[in-house]
């Protein structure tokens, strides 16, 4: 069917050729000549046209200066490419169209860029563009096509070219400073009450903090009581720091938007870059399709391979949660601490929060909710909030990223 329009145009073509002959030999004179010769004249450059060397078009891609390092990007931003481009031969050409495709490879994303140039003497142009803002995952740029057509707009010829580039774009994180929770496993105070032979203390006086009910009188600083009024215990450093074990919640009924999933993957990226700044021994517990464990059975974690594994993460995961974390709690050793990045406010999770709480796990729950035009919480996260309290578990809830910082904070104690 687009073949048809070409080969009427040709059939005119020759019937026009035939009638401006025809004028030549049977009419003659200077005009039917003169039409003879522009005919040949325009039909010889339209032909010589197909060799104008745009189908040996020859580019190289430039990434501008927001490029990431080693290839990757952080969720949101975007991509400042400059294309340089060279088409061989001589034959001149009034402007060339290029045509740009990126793809995000682990889902059916397709950003499409159409611009133009006009080369110079050395048929040689370049140009640049900024892509919209990228979200987590992997991209790759697919063949670029290229065409022109004559001046008079007559034919269109095509060329194209491939260079292989491929872009990782990480999940948004967001910097943080400190949480109480993660002092607490940092301390050991969240094992108070039961002491482990792998984090014992040592004679090392690494700080003051807070009195708990039960420290011994040698532990009292003296001097940090009288100047604030408040008793205070010294802080020894311990040998070993129990692991701070991140479970994000994959699974595909739990989240309603894909914004929130995008949410909670950056609430554990954020969550674990700042365990590992803090050197803390980390366990992260993917709970997806296939479940993923880091760090199980004390093993370090290999941040490139974890981070790899962030970029790829989709909402696909089937098994119940109180199932994942009944695993988690024997995958990791007694006395490691938990934080559940999840939408869940299911009483089976609760259940099986109650079960890393019984082997001297500190659980956390930080809330994944939904962005609704009610300012207040809703009546299920009021009851879920005070069963945390009553339990002293930590609790926050964000509807954004940026609200994560500030809910850390204030966080249900």
């Amino acid at each position: 069917m687009k073949r048809l329009p070409q080969v009427r145009f040709g059939w005119f073509c020759g019937i026009l050729y035939l009638v401006a002959l025809s004028f030549v030999v049977f009419q003659g004179g200077k005009t039917s000549l003169m039409l003879f010769v522009i005919m040949n004249g325009l039909g010889l450059y339209l032909l010589l046209g197909r060799w104008s060397g745009i189908g040996g078009i020859q580019g190289k891609r430039e990434l501008g200066a927001v490029a990431g390092q080693d290839g990757l990007y952080a969720a949101g931003s975007r991509l400042k490419v400059r294309l340089r481009l060279h088409v061989p031969g001589f034959w001149p050409l009034p402007y060339v169209i290029v045509r740009e495709r990126l793809v995000r490879l682990s889902g059916s994303d397709l950003q499409e860029y159409e611009l133009s140039f006009v080369p110079d003497y050395k048929r040689r142009g370049q140009v640049e563009y900024e892509s919209a803002p990228l979200r987590r995952g992997r991209y790759q740029f697919l063949e670029t096509k290229c065409s022109t057509r004559d001046i008079f707009g007559l034919f269109e010829h095509h060329g194209a070219f491939r260079e292989e580039l491929y872009i990782k774009v990480l999940p948004r994180t967001i910097e943080l400073q400190e949480w109480r929770h993660l002092r607490k496993a940092r301390t050991g105070q969240i094992e108070q009450r039961a002491s482990s032979l792998w984090a014992r203390e040592t004679t090392q006086i690494d700080g003051v903090r807070d009195y708990i009910h039960g420290d011994r009188m040698s532990r009292i600083h003296w001097n940090a009581t009288a100047r604030t009024g408040q008793w205070k215990s010294k802080e020894y450093e311990r040998e070993a720091l129990p692991r701070f074990v991140i479970v994000l919640d994959r699974r595909a009924g739990a989240y309603r938007s894909a914004d929130a999933f995008e949410l909670a993957v950056s609430t554990a990226s954020s969550l674990l870059n700042l365990a590992l700044r803090r050197g803390m021994p980390v366990g992260f517990v993917s709970a997806g399709k296939e479940t993923a464990w880091f760090g199980a059975g004390k093993i370090p974690v290999n941040r490139d391979l974890l981070t790899e594994h962030l970029i790829d993460v989709e909402a696909d995961g089937e098994e119940a949660l109180d199932r994942v974390l009944r695993k988690t709690a024997e995958k990791f050793e007694a006395g490691a601490s938990y934080v559940l990045v999840s939408p869940s406010m299911e009483d089976e999770t609760l259940f099986a929060l109650e079960g890393l709480s019984a082997r001297r796990a500190g659980p956390s729950h930080i809330h994944i909710a939904e962005r609704t035009p009610q300012a207040e919480p809703s009546e299920r996260l009021q009851q879920w909030s005070r069963t945390f309290r009553g339990r002293q578990w930590e609790l926050c809830s964000i509807t954004r990223l940026e609200e994560l910082p500030k809910a850390l904070e204030a966080g249900t104690a």
